[in-house]
């Protein structure tokens, strides 16, 4: 697996790692009004991926999800953010992180 590099995420998201390794990353970004946060960090020795939301600096939720097959920046029409794909036992599962115009993440797993 290859994540983004700190220089991708600091050209598209003006944000540096808050932890960075040869092994893993970890980036957070707070919402526009301060009050969401989400904590985003991948390993590529476990081929994880995680996201934990705090709300008013108290954490809500934490995802995790090993098996990443990709984790890739992307930007449209609706904002930037990450999308990453997971291959669990051949079930396809997907995540996308936006971080701009504001943070928001879907996370879904369907079965054919």
């Amino acid at each position: 697996m290859e994540f983004p590099s700190a220089l991708e995420f600091l050209e598209m998201f003006g944000i540096a790692p808050t932890e960075e390794g040869s092994e893993c990353c970890r980036y957070v970004k707070q919402s526009s009004d301060g009050q969401v946060e989400l904590d985003i960090s991948f390993s590529t020795v476990a081929d994880s991926f995680e996201v934990t939301l705090r709300c008013a600096g108290r954490s809500v939720m934490t995802i995790t999800s090993e098996k990443v097959r990709l984790v890739e920046l992307r930007r449209d029409s609706l904002g930037s953010g990450i999308h990453v794909l997971f291959d669990i036992c051949g079930v396809m599962s997907e995540a996308t992180v936006m971080l701009e115009p504001d943070v928001y993440c879907n996370w879904w797993t369907l079965q054919n």
